[in-house]
């Protein structure tokens, strides 16, 4: 069981992450306000439409019999797939940041989209969510945002509070293939740096999520594995190969050098089988 000091203090490094890199994220990736990874799923014809393919998964998850499902997004980022979402059904939606930059750039966005009325980003944790969320989520899901929760029993346990009875949680992360510890000083040292570099919280394995979300009355009831469809060792990553590998002579520091370092980290444990990249859908008994 993690500590509130332990969360707390681990909820203000990923707001000092993200307060710091937000504006380069999206200056420097490719997918704009939408910071999260290109999947080239089937069906997926071009670049935008990788960026998007996780939001297409889960306007598939939407009760096909409501005409306004309500929608929470916890780890928000700047509200890239709550607008995405809007755009194409007529949900009502709801995000949480942890990140007051992230949460100003999003209203920002979502103002110029014209989605005001439908679509709200907000500064919170998602480990003590709203009250006025309570139960009123048919949908809530996380892209690559559980995995920065320092309590991930937690996080289960606030997803589950803002669901309505049948709704549906899902959590498009990575996990880890296997339990085990690292079987070599190699590949502990490269987690540790996954760990460090992306404010590694919560790394579990399908089936530990399985009985850690069960534990809330959530049922896991579709594992969906997209690592085939990710880009890996593009030229531009293995150009931030060279460069991070160069640097750590000179030994550089900061929050954006060390996401580098994470992310380079990242994409050799998911080539080596170490971690997947998955789509979990889970429901609320009751």
């Amino acid at each position: 069981m993690t500590s509130q000091a332990d969360a707390a203090a681990g909820a203000e490094r990923v707001r000092r992450y993200y307060d710091n890199n937000a504006a380069a994220f999206e200056r420097l990736g490719q997918g704009g306000a939408s910071i999260h990874r290109a999947v080239w799923g089937p069906g997926v014809e071009n670049r935008e439409q990788a960026f998007h393919h996780v939001d297409e998964l889960l306007l598939d998850t939407l009760p096909p019999d409501l005409d306004r499902p309500s929608v929470v997004d916890l780890g928000c980022g700047l509200g890239a797939s709550l607008l995405y979402l809007a755009s194409r059904s007529g949900l009502t939606g709801q995000g949480l940041t942890i990140s007051p930059l992230q949460a100003a750039r999003a209203a920002e966005l979502i103002t110029q989209a014209g989605m005001d009325a439908r679509v709200r980003c907000r500064e919170g944790d998602y480990l003590a969510v709203p009250e006025d969320l309570d139960g009123t989520a048919d949908l809530t899901f996380s892209i690559e945002a559980f995995i920065h929760s320092p309590d991930a029993d937690g996080y289960f346990r606030e997803a589950a509070r803002t669901l309505r009875p049948g709704g549906r949680l899902v959590i498009c992360d990575d996990f880890l293939t296997s339990a085990a510890a690292p079987d070599s000083p190699r590949v502990a040292r490269r987690m540790a740096e996954f760990r460090t570099g992306w404010h590694v919280g919560s790394l579990l394995t399908v089936g530990q999520v399985r009985t850690m979300a069960a534990a809330h009355g959530l049922e896991l009831v579709r594992d969906l594995d997209l690592t085939p469809y990710l880009e890996l060792r593009r030229p531009r990553d293995r150009a931030i190969s060279a460069l991070l590998a160069a640097g750590r002579v000179f030994r550089p520091s900061g929050l954006y050098w060390q996401s580098l370092v994470g992310g380079d980290a990242l994409q050799w444990a998911l080539i080596h089988d170490l971690l997947s990249y998955r789509f979990l859908e889970l429901r609320r008994r009751g």
